[in-house]
């Protein structure tokens, strides 16, 4: 039995909804392929209701009451530090697939590991696209939790390489409804051309929602997680148009040409009527890790598992997976610009499928 749980209400329900659709789809394709080791496999994912404290207990539960097999990870990268800690006591390795903030492998853990890129690179291609169209000015914004404070070091240092200037660096309170009002006035008072917000869903599309009803005419607005959930582009409207994200992952295996991309694609539209978004592959591919990992360790016994996650490098349908000595994967994620309703990606251009649409166009001509 595989054991986790992981957002199904809350704040994070939304992308962990899609992280779990995965693994049930995948748990149905392992059974069809005969199981790990002859084994039929079940998972229990219990509902940690996007809460840290919650998810500790559920965690203690699975591994000392549920005597689960294996365990997998949690949404955020919040919730993933704070598991970590029960993860290496009771020694268990754990893939993660909804963890981007690098800090969590700077603690010395030996028993997780990781699948996706940092958050500290998450605006790296909407900063390189902000200086190629000449932007000087920049504002950092984002809510004061783990996450986007990682993708706030990134800013930071990604514009100082590039030689903008950060006219204004503020983090808010967590909240579900906050009115950004004030704070994006202070931003337009200091003259900023970019906003590079790092954010969840709802207080990205309350930002860009008040910007527009402000008539505050930005060249960029990039986003980090809020964007790149399908809901964003489909709610917002024409107001979502022009706007940067990051993803880990697209649908689109004409141009990553990873192996299997078509067959999952076409079986999660068939079983949940709709296109999986880059939270929906990460889960799909940290559990063919999983499976990786159990076949080379040929046993589910903890530290020949953590041994198997630690050396294997394997492709899957999400890319390459191989960490480093911190159980750090190499994997790399893309920018995309929202254009007609659709994420497309925009950079690197090595990746793109069209040109960035940059400056972003004046709310008074849409």
């Amino acid at each position: 039995m595989i054991g986790g749980a992981i957002s199904q209400t809350g704040r994070y329900s939304e992308p962990a909804g899609r992280n779990l659709n995965s693994i049930k789809l995948w748990v149905e394709d392992v059974n069809k392929r005969g199981g790990l080791l002859g084994h039929t496999v079940t998972i229990k994912y219990l509902d940690d209701k996007s809460d840290k404290q919650t998810a500790i207990k559920l965690y203690e539960k699975l591994i000392t009451d549920d005597k689960v097999d294996i365990i997998s990870s949690p949404y955020s990268s919040g919730i993933t530090d704070a598991v970590a800690n029960v993860s290496e006591r009771y020694k268990m390795p754990m893939i993660t697939f909804a963890a981007a903030s690098s800090v969590i492998w700077q603690k010395g853990r030996r028993y997780v590991f990781n699948t996706i890129d940092y958050a500290e690179n998450y605006q790296k291609g909407a900063l390189h696209l902000a200086k190629d169209i000449g932007v000087k000015r920049i504002a950092v914004i984002g809510e004061d939790s783990l996450f986007p404070r990682m993708t706030r070091k990134g800013v930071e240092k990604w514009a100082k390489e590039l030689g903008l200037e950060i006219v204004l660096a503020e983090n808010y309170g967590s909240r579900k409804q906050g009115d950004y009002t004030a704070l994006l006035q202070k931003i337009k008072s200091k003259r900023a051309e970019a906003i590079f917000s790092n954010s969840y869903f709802a207080d990205a599309a309350s930002q860009i929602r008040t910007l527009r009803e402000m008539d505050y005419n930005l060249k960029i607005f990039a986003s980090t997680v809020g964007p790149g959930l399908p809901r964003f582009a489909k709610d917002l409207g024409s107001t979502a148009e022009y706007v940067l994200g990051f993803t880990q992952w697209e649908p689109i295996p004409d141009i990553l040409g990873y192996p299997g991309m078509q067959e999952y694609i076409d079986a999660y539209k068939k079983k949940y009527g709709t296109s999986p978004n880059y939270h929906a592959g990460a889960a799909y591919g940290a559990m063919q890790v999983l499976e990786a990992a159990v076949k080379h360790a040929g046993s589910f016994d903890n530290e020949k598992l953590r041994d198997a996650y630690a050396s294997i490098d394997v492709m899957t349908m999400f890319g390459r997976y191989k960490v480093d000595e911190k159980g750090l994967s190499r994997h790399t994620g893309m920018t995309f610009q929202i254009q007609n309703g659709k994420r497309m990606i925009v950079w690197p251009k090595g990746q793109a499928q069209v040109k960035a649409k940059l400056p972003m166009p004046k709310w008074s001509a849409r």
